[in-house]
């Protein structure tokens, strides 16, 4: 039985939301916050099972749902994913960029040339891939808008972090200069910043005690949720932030607040 939502606020729209198989994840708290919106979303995922069931647990709900295995990294997923919304939904009017990851953990000294590009190809270019492949596909006709998942990281010194600060860095450069250029185009482009998230991927960090230590750390007293930057990203897509784009929030419980931001990793 579908949960019903107090807001419909993307009824008519067709949403595509990367990574979104995995519970708990970013990916998926986005699309689940969306389809309950009245959104159609298509779902995506490397793990083929997990995201069928994925995709059943949303059918469950009455929710519109389609979905697409495959890589990000994977030149053909892109347009698959675009395809698919518009063959199923007719058409593709919000983005939600989660692909990304830390490939390199190391210092700068032993870090190879590769190391650095493939650490950085990974949190840039699946996302811009979809962008341009949207594009080609009518994001621009009703006015889209698209939302990246970027980090806080670009603003510490974990010395083992160096790679994926400067990849989020990247991203965060991009969502910038693309928001510029999408701008006349009707299309609003911006990103979520999470500090660490309560997900499959940070599971290590948090489960032995529920997350209640990394959360000692954070101004608020709490880890964060995967719905909390959920939450932030529907506000990002959604008409209420219709005069927003080209800008990064925090959704890290303040950490951003304290000097240098606390980090998980030594």
């Amino acid at each position: 039985m579908a949960i019903d939502h107090p807001s419909k606020r993307f009824a008519g729209k067709v949403a595509v939301v990367t990574g979104s198989s995995a519970d708990p994840s970013i990916g998926r708290a986005c699309a689940l916050r969306l389809a309950r919106e009245g959104a159609s979303v298509v779902l995506n995922g490397r793990d083929r099972t997990r995201l069928a069931a994925t995709q059943r647990a949303f059918a469950d709900e009455g929710l519109a749902v389609a979905a697409v295995a495959g890589s990000m990294e994977d030149e053909p997923t892109a347009g698959l994913l675009v395809g698919t919304a518009r063959d199923t939904f007719g058409g593709v009017d919000l983005l939600v960029n989660t692909i990304g990851g830390a490939r390199y953990r190391g210092p700068f000294e032993d870090m190879s040339q590769s190391q650095l590009l493939d650490t950085v190809t990974l949190n840039t270019w699946p996302t811009l891939s979809l962008i341009q492949e949207a594009l080609r596909n009518g994001l621009a006709d009703g006015g889209g808008a698209v939302v990246n998942i970027s980090s806080g990281s670009p603003r510490k010194t974990t010395s083992s972090m160096v790679a994926y600060a400067a990849a989020k860095a990247g991203l965060n450069a991009l969502t910038r200069t693309v928001a510029a250029d999408l701008a006349p185009r009707g299309i609003r482009v911006n990103a979520v910043s999470p500090g660490l998230t309560r997900t499959t991927a940070t599971a290590t960090m948090w489960e032995q005690d529920g997350g209640r230590s990394a959360g000692a750390h954070l101004p608020t007293g709490r880890l964060t949720e995967a719905e909390d930057v959920a939450a932030a990203v529907a506000f990002l897509l959604s008409d209420d932030a219709r005069q927003i784009t080209g800008i990064v929030i925090d959704v890290d419980g303040g950490n951003h607040l304290v000097g240098g931001g606390w980090s998980p990793i030594p």
